[in-house]
């Protein structure tokens, strides 16, 4: 399935869409060169090819450069499926996501840096009147933790050439009958807003190696100078109100001996962000533990090696005391050992660092304002707050709701919320995919699939859901019933 995301163009991206020309090659503003364009309109479709060559691109670990083609005429736009050049740590944060949603809309590349590296776009979109004189966009955003973006970069690259005729006379497709709604028997939608949090945000994967026995912050270890400025853009953001620090040592010393080494190397950890102008009203938290299992038994899961089971059933087993692991696994397992050894154990002697940051308070206005200006400052809360100064249904309403779930796109609320959007347009297709991994017990979903069932002549099904939603508390089912069956009585 492939998510597209339509909505009225912005302002901003306007002044950009004049100045774009048709090109075979452009550089982007981070340095990845696009070539062998191609925007091929034929019959009801467009075809967007091109050629993304990497080898200059520099991706630090704990980031990710999204790049988003946009097809646009300056007044309306598309935006097609954004590929996401993960750094080393963000692909494995987005392997372990594992969500069938975040494959179907984004295609994940791990850059190696360095190394030439070459990847082909390929996207199919419908064919629209305005696409006939559009111009193909390129927005690159840098995302950091929970892939909010940090940045965001504009390059227009291809202009639509020679296209083709768009179709006088409906397709097959389009000429099948499709479910029609009366205007004085529309549906309600039960539209829902998120109750602003007041949790704490936590951004994680920041990571400090050191070397065997050592306890002492090296910047050109590893990874570690990277995993540094990242720590320190990250403070630099403001907002932070706690660290948390957990040290480990690998497995194979003595066991009291990694229990000191481990908490060394938290300590350690402590001390070098003490050195680097840490606001005092930051609390650091400490702690320290002489084994990291979860981690081995997570690469076991990734990876599986050989008797991984067994290994997995040492490291659970009671009887074994702590201490005795590690040489349990030697024992029995010594080949496997011998891989994790020298594989997977320079990666546990860590300190993992974890911030927590208050959640950023916006008033309407301020919101108005960021939603033009800088987006990416917004919560999903902020963003609703903005959508309720208008009217339901509004053309306003819509855009916003739509903006939501661009920038939300994982969000029960946002999807469901765009489905009615969607509906109320008349496009139950796109309305459909939004309802996709919804959860099934939401209400609000509910009387959305209702509608959807109502509007495919689903009759039965939608009074089932629409009683559902009801009793869950939702009014805008109870006229649905009653329109509903009024429909019925009609037939």
């Amino acid at each position: 399935m492939k998510q597209i995301y339509k909505y009225l163009f912005a302002a901003g991206f306007a002044c950009c869409a004049a100045t774009g020309a048709v090109a075979q090659s452009v550089v982007t503003t981070n340095g990845v060169m696009v070539s062998d364009i191609a925007i091929v309109p034929h019959d009801d479709r467009v075809n967007v090819d091109m050629l993304f060559d990497m080898s200059d691109l520099r991706v630090r670990s704990n980031y990710s450069l999204q790049i988003t083609p946009i097809l646009t005429n300056g007044r309306e736009m598309v935006q097609l499926p954004p590929v996401v050049i993960d750094g080393r740590r963000r692909s494995i944060v987005h392997k372990r996501q594992d969500s069938d949603l975040y494959e179907s809309i984004k295609t994940y590349v791990r850059r190696h840096n360095n190394k030439d590296q070459v990847m082909e776009y390929d996207a199919d979109i419908p064919m629209e009147q305005w696409m006939m004189d559009s111009e193909l966009i390129l927005k690159e955003e840098w995302c950091s933790c929970h892939d909010i973006p940090l940045s965001e970069e504009l390059v227009a690259v291809a202009t639509v050439s020679e296209p083709a005729a768009v179709p006088s006379t409906p397709s097959e497709e389009q000429t099948l009958p499709q479910p029609q709604q009366s205007e004085n028997l529309s549906p309600r939608m039960a539209y829902v807003m998120p109750a602003a949090s007041s949790e704490q945000s936590v951004m994680g994967g920041m990571d400090i190696y050191f070397a065997v026995n050592k306890s002492d912050v090296n910047a050109s270890f590893m990874d570690n100078g990277e995993e540094m400025k990242t720590v320190a853009e990250t403070l630099s953001q403001g907002g932070v109100s706690k660290i948390h620090l957990m040290g480990y040592a690998s497995p194979e010393g003595p066991y009291e001996f990694n229990k000191k080494l481990a908490a060394r190397r938290a300590e350690a950890v402590k001390n070098y962000l003490a050195s680097h102008n840490l606001s005092k009203d930051i609390t650091v938290i400490s702690d320290s533990s002489p084994a990291n299992w979860d981690e081995v038994k997570r690469m076991l899961g990734e990876t599986f090696i050989e008797n991984w089971r067994g290994i997995v059933a040492i490291i659970d087993d009671p009887a074994i005391a702590p201490a005795d692991k590690n040489g349990a696994i030697r024992k029995k397992y010594p080949v496997e050992y011998d891989f994790m050894l020298t594989t997977w154990y320079p990666k546990l002697r860590v300190t993992e660092i974890s911030v927590e940051c208050a959640p950023k308070r916006h008033t309407v206005e301020q919101a108005k304002t960021l939603i033009e200006s800088a987006p990416s400052e917004l919560s999903l809360e902020d963003i609703y707050m903005v959508a309720l100064t208008y009217d339901k249904g509004s053309k306003e309403w819509n855009e916003i709701i739509l903006f939501a779930v661009e920038r939300f796109p994982l969000s029960p609320e946002a999807r469901v919320n765009a489905a009615n959007v969607a509906m109320a347009n008349g496009d139950y297709d796109l309305a459909a995919e939004y309802l996709q991994g919804v959860p099934a017990n939401m209400p609000q979903a509910i009387n959305s699939r209702g509608i959807l069932a109502m509007s495919q002549g689903n009759y039965g099904e939608a009074m089932t859901l629409f009683q559902q939603a009801e009793q869950d508390g939702v009014s805008e089912a109870s006229y649905n019933i009653s329109l509903l069956k009024e429909l019925i009585q009609a037939q």
